[in-house]
């Protein structure tokens, strides 16, 4: 698959390409993305500098979690979006992960995933 850039339009880009995979091959990258997050937005999307060390300097557990649920948007094609306004000067840099994702089980126990994601940058100041 080809690097994107980190951008909107490269996220729409990338996850397009991930969904038109064969379905062993998109469950290979819910796998990949579940278990490093860091490593799979690395290695699938141009990073300037700046963005590698935002990426490397990225708390854990938030990280553990945004792979989570981007694994079950992934196994489920379910939409993922990233919004990116303008920078502001001296203005500190936030990435929030607007979580619309509904599981739900029938009586005999089968999934059903709805929903999307949003990545969204913010600047407070």
């Amino acid at each position: 698959m080809a690097k994107q850039n980190l951008t909107p339009d490269g996220v729409a880009d990338k996850i397009k390409e991930v969904y038109a995979l064969p379905t062993v091959d998109r469950l290979a990258e819910a796998v990949a993305i579940e278990t490093g997050f860091k490593t799979w937005v690395s290695d699938n999307f141009n990073l300037d500098s700046t963005q590698v060390a935002y990426l490397t300097g990225m708390d854990s557990t938030v990280s553990a979690n945004y792979g989570a649920n981007c694994a079950i948007a992934f196994r489920d094609k379910l939409g993922i979006a990233l919004i990116t306004p303008t920078p502001r000067d001296h203005s500190t840099k936030w990435l929030k992960l607007n979580n619309n994702i509904v599981m739900a089980t029938n009586g005999t126990g089968a999934k059903q995933a709805t929903g999307s994601l949003t990545f969204e940058i913010e600047y407070r100041d």
